[in-house]
């Protein structure tokens, strides 16, 4: 290997090592400088003019903004502040344009921060989309109609953003519950899998039987007609 050879690729190993660190110090000054910015140099300003000296403090604004989301997060305890919630959502339920995307943003943090309102009852696992591949699934509707023995239900299956998804229509005996949680579930989908444990395949506390798929037949070949004469 010549010199030049090894210095080219010691350069490329060394770009694609710091690369990465360099990406990750760049995203976070901008959501440092996003979140800083706002109240940061308000409140230096107010602290130099009250001092008579002139001071900048970085990171008090991002200090600031942290405290008011814990206060915000306290408060939304109180019973008080939740009826002044609701009375703010009902407000906002009037407004055409602003009522679309808080609808949309509350659909996806719902499942981050009230475990009650998720619209799902149980976490199954049916074989989706095709015969011995199973899918993680949540049960949206245990009867789509008023009659009692309707035997389908609407399982939604997500993507990692929660959000994203698609519902399908299955007959009940196609799913079957398993021993999870749908916060457990949530976390699973978030973390593409990685987070969970082995009651993904548990029902009852029993394993449950995942067949491979059949392999598919060999059809045989058509017999050649003899043509005649």
């Amino acid at each position: 290997m010549s010199v030049s050879s090894s210095l080219r690729q010691s350069f490329l190993a060394g770009l694609l090592a710091l690369l990465p660190l360099y990406i990750t110090w760049k995203i976070l000054a901008i959501v440092f400088n996003l979140v800083d910015g706002p109240l940061g140099g308000r409140i230096n300003t107010l602290i130099s003019y009250l001092s008579g000296r002139d001071l900048h403090i970085p990171g008090l604004g991002l200090l600031v903004t942290g405290l008011i989301v814990v206060a915000i997060g306290w408060l939304t305890r109180m019973v008080f502040f939740k009826r002044i919630l609701v009375a703010i959502e009902t407000v906002i339920e009037r407004v055409p344009v602003v009522r679309s995307l808080y609808n949309a943003s509350r659909q996806i943090v719902v499942p981050f921060t009230d475990k009650h309102k998720l619209p799902f009852s149980e976490v199954v696992l049916v074989e989706y989309p095709m015969v011995g591949r199973h899918t993680l699934g949540l049960v949206a509707k245990r009867r789509i109609t008023d009659d009692p023995d309707d035997p389908r239900v609407v399982v939604f299956f997500p993507s990692n953003h929660l959000h994203l998804g698609y519902p399908v229509v299955l007959h009940r005996d196609d799913i079957t519950p398993i021993d999870m949680s749908v916060e457990e579930a949530v976390k699973f989908f978030v973390s593409c899998g990685v987070i969970g444990d082995d009651r993904l395949i548990r029902s009852g506390g029993a394993l449950i039987p995942i067949e491979p798929a059949p392999s598919a037949a060999v059809r045989p070949r058509p017999t050649a007609v003899p043509r005649a004469g």
